[in-house]
């Protein structure tokens, strides 16, 4: 029962957003809260020959050194990591892996759109995606608004699980033991499944050149996967990778993580979504259905109920 509830606190940690961060003036919040996060660290950082609160000594006949010219620096960045919308395999409990095909529901489309309409204060630059159809379309949506082409790139693709794509999650923990000890330690695969330590390096691999080119501009888009998602804010944050299968990235969810020369990134927002009832953790029913169970069984003079199997509730709904 404990870990039971251990899990649930975890998992509404992990879906941590900004609870003011709400539709339809959450583009522009979440535009003010970069600008803040920008403006604090240009302060912060050193402010011509300023160094830690001090300027330097002046020389010995008296007269001020010289002030040394400063190298321009880079204008800050906003990276926006969004999950595709809904789509026919996450209604059926299927893992698709990277397989082609797997279009949007309507209400994964309508997912896209509200994604779209929180954003519209954000003068996105650039959108980059996935070439799944699911990411790509999503992008599509997303970009239509600022009338910005999408830029697909293949890195930005799911994990790569051959031998469970398509199959249901049902069958797979009933069949393939080895299904359960990937989700427990995914950077140890079995053969011909992807490792989390390769999708992150990729992943990474793609901010990484987006931040270099200029060309993009300052607010970009990227549409992706859960666990693309997931593994660019766990390198960005210091999140152990054993660690990010226990971040939470709903479809059409946003996280932005906010790039400046002098400072390590800012992580603004990770898996909000206009939805209601976003704090309400899928681990909490189970605990509680277990919790009344206990009751009713302890009323009746029968054995408790076992609680259930929270690990996989949350962790197992994100890879379909």
């Amino acid at each position: 029962m404990r870990r039971g509830y251990a899990l649930a606190a975890l998992w509404t940690i992990s879906r941590y957003r900004l609870a003011w961060l709400r539709n339809p003036r959450s583009g522009r919040a979440l535009l003010k809260r970069f600008m803040d996060t920008t403006a604090y660290d240009s302060d912060a950082s050193n402010n011509g020959n300023i160094t830690n609160g001090s300027r330097p000594a002046p020389a010995r006949d008296g007269a001020q050194p010289a002030e040394q010219p400063r190298s321009p620096e880079k204008p800050p960045r906003l990276i926006l990591l969004v999950r595709h919308g809904q789509t026919t395999y996450n209604v059926e409990g299927r893992l698709p892996g990277q397989l082609p095909g797997i279009s949007l529901t309507e209400e994964g489309r309508r997912q896209a759109h509200a994604a779209a309409v929180a954003l519209s204060a954000v003068p996105l630059s650039a959108v980059l995606s996935s070439p799944l159809e699911r990411a790509r379309d999503t992008a599509t949506i997303l970009a239509r608004g600022w009338n910005l082409p999408v830029r697909e790139d293949p890195r930005l693709m799911d994990t790569n699980v051959p031998r469970w794509a398509g199959q249901k999650l049902d069958d797979v923990n009933k069949q393939d033991p080895a299904w359960k000890a990937f989700l427990a330690n995914p950077t140890e695969p079995p053969e011909d499944v992807e490792s989390f330590t390769s999708v992150q390096a990729r992943a990474v691999a793609v901010i990484e050149e987006a931040l270099a080119d200029s060309t993009l501009g300052s607010y970009i888009a990227v549409v992706a996967h859960a666990d693309v998602v997931k593994l660019i804010v766990a390198h960005y944050t210091n999140v152990p990778l054993l660690t990010a299968r226990f971040l939470s990235v709903d479809n059409a969810s946003l996280s932005a993580l906010a790039f400046t020369e002098n400072s390590p990134p800012h992580l603004l927002a990770m898996n909000w979504t206009a939805r209601p009832g976003w704090l309400v953790p899928p681990l909490l029913k189970p605990v509680q259905e277990a919790q009344s169970a206990n009751g009713a069984n302890a009323q009746d003079g029968g054995a408790a109920a076992p609680t259930a199997n929270a690990p996989s509730i949350a962790e197992e709904a994100e890879h379909v």
